[in-house]
């Protein structure tokens, strides 16, 4: 298990998370995946983590709302 990324919201908001926050959760929940050999999960949060990837040309979103990325922050008893 690696270091558990920190939470950042959108300034004045409950929901979402910032586009950087986004995609470190994601990586680290392919991680986690992969080292569970969870084929599925691991699909879903590698497709995550190609929309999100930073690139050149294209912009980081401001803010991030994927229910499934919630959820699985709670099960780690992050807010």
């Amino acid at each position: 298990m690696c270091k558990i990324p920190f939470i950042e919201r959108p300034y004045g908001c409950t929901t979402g998370l910032t586009g950087e926050c986004a995609y470190l959760w994601a990586c680290f929940l392919l991680n986690e995946a992969d080292m569970g050999d969870d084929h599925v999960a691991y699909d879903t949060w590698k497709s995550m983590v190609d929309s999100l990837k930073p690139a050149e040309g294209k912009a980081i979103p401001a803010i991030v709302h994927y229910a499934k990325l919630e959820e699985a922050i709670k099960s780690y008893g992050v807010r």
